[in-house]
């Protein structure tokens, strides 16, 4: 395959910064959306069954359209990609900034999901592209998957300001900002590459997204209506359908959106796992952990944005240091002892009491920031390191895609577990509401816990038949 090169011109700083300013404002919506969803429901007065799809619209249009989008990003230009969905998000933003009803709302929310959803693969893609020694890549990686962490710390922080002193809509003039800026900087100082021929894929983009769509919506409304209602069961019927023949259609083609080929690397499946697993852990306890302080503690949002950035400052240094650990221990064992340290800090907080101040729960959030961030970008530069030079976007998006998926695991999965337990305390005759939904958030972290254990075995188990398939494979050689 040709291979896409940069012009002499391009700054692989610049490639850095507004990948860096795209992945921010992606995650700066997910926290945004939470700390101001209790003032939406207020000032639009939004049915607590259709609120839901507040924060999961987002989600949604992000997981089903995240694994197209890379595979896009490598035939019609990184670049392009990148700057159509710094316009999609800042777009977004002006809607929900002037929306007056929860159709305007979830218009908004999926616009800027579709962004996301372009931004994600592409900024990655770039990133990897501009530094093709792999050691500076993966301490750029390291820098972009930071931008994650600061993203959801300054969400809540934002969210806090904007009702504190003017309406919940201020919040997100920060996401029009941010946007006009990657899209400056992008036009301005970063060049164009793609892989040259080939066409899209539209079998496998249409089939993709749609199963995706629906598989996500199942782990969504699922997750608040029952996994056992109709609608749930059809959704997933559906999913399993559509995915079914995606995956019939993709190992027929000579130039797939996803080349599922490279799944028989038991190195990359172990990546595509753990990526989840990160995921599903960071993104599952951060929102326990807000919904804790802001139930049990009774916390503003910006004083819930001040606590957590404990553990979001935490996971960014992490994120740096493992970029600088990784050019000496390689991405392995940062992911081990990540998602490890990431379990331990959950178990911590699944510990909590009702009445326990910011001493009692700091070193939970420090323990399980700094689990996440060493695992997070290594997690990430495992998977797009085993892909050939020029299918990066590919490799984004299927990386992505597997992080899309575990962060929705992780939110519905552990919101229903800890939506059930406190309902069912309620009903047993718990009088006490804050006892009742700390014991359901400690319950779900513990769960929490035990996830992220069992994904870090099974990764550890794939990565070692990789290491016996590779010692089979020189001992054949040298014969």
């Amino acid at each position: 395959m040709a291979r896409a090169e940069l012009r002499p011109t391009d700054s692989p700083r610049a490639v850095l910064i507004a990948a860096c300013l795209g992945l921010f404002t992606v995650f700066l919506q997910t926290t945004q959306t939470i700390g101001t969803l209790s003032a939406v429901q207020d000032d639009l007065g939004i049915a607590p069954a259709d609120l839901v799809w507040v924060p999961s619209m987002y989600t949604l249009v992000v997981a089903s359209f995240v694994l197209g989008a890379g595979a896009l990003s490598d035939r019609w230009g990184r670049r392009r990609i990148f700057v159509a969905g710094a316009v999609a998000m800042g777009a977004g933003g002006l809607v929900l900034v002037f929306a007056t009803g929860l159709s305007t709302v979830l218009a908004g929310q999926a616009l800027a999901g579709l962004g996301g959803a372009l931004i994600t693969p592409s900024s990655l893609a770039l990133v990897s592209h501009a530094f093709p020694d792999p050691r500076r890549r993966a301490g750029a990686i390291s820098a972009w998957a930071a931008t994650s962490g600061l993203g959801l710390a300054i969400g809540p922080v934002t969210a806090g300001l904007a009702l504190r002193w003017w309406t919940w809509h201020a919040a997100f003039w920060l996401n029009l900002v941010l946007g006009a800026l990657a899209v400056l900087v992008a036009l301005t100082r970063v060049t164009e590459s793609r892989v040259p021929g080939g066409r899209p894929d539209w079998a496998g983009q249409v089939l993709g997204t749609a199963g995706l769509a629906l598989l996500i919506y199942w782990l969504i409304d699922g997750g608040h209506h029952g996994y056992g209602a109709a609608r749930a069961l059809s959704s997933l019927g559906g999913a399993m359908v559509l995915l079914g023949v995606f995956v019939t259609v993709e190992l027929r083609r000579d130039h797939p959106m996803v080349d599922l080929r490279l799944m028989r690397d038991p190195t990359y499946s172990a990546s595509l796992l753990l990526a989840a697993t990160v995921l599903f852990g960071f993104v599952g306890i951060s929102l326990l952990q807000v919904l804790w302080l802001q139930r049990v503690r009774g916390l503003s949002a910006l004083e819930v944005g001040g606590q957590l950035l404990a553990e979001f400052v935490t996971f960014i240094a992490a994120s740096v240091a493992s970029g600088l650990l990784i050019r000496k221990w390689g991405p392995r064992p940062l992911i081990v002892a990540g998602l490890l340290l990431a379990a331990l800090g959950a178990g911590l907080f699944a510990t909590v009491e009702p009445g326990d101040t910011f001493t009692g729960y700091a070193a939970a959030l420090v323990v399980f920031g700094l689990g996440c961030g060493l695992a997070n970008a290594p997690s990430t530069a495992l998977g797009v390191s085993h892909v050939p030079r020029g299918r990066e976007g590919e490799a984004s998006g299927t990386v992505n895609a597997a992080r899309q998926v575990g962060a929705v695991l992780g939110t519905s999965i552990l919101g229903t577990l800890m939506t059930s337990r406190f309902t069912d305390r309620l009903a047993g005759g718990t009088t006490n509401p804050g006892e009742a939904f700390t014991d359901a958030v400690r319950y779900a972290a513990w769960t929490g816990a035990g996830v992220l254990v069992a994904g870090t075995l099974t990764g550890v188990a794939l990565l070692a038949m990789a290491g016996r398939r590779a010692g089979a494979t020189a001992y054949e050689v040298a014969r």
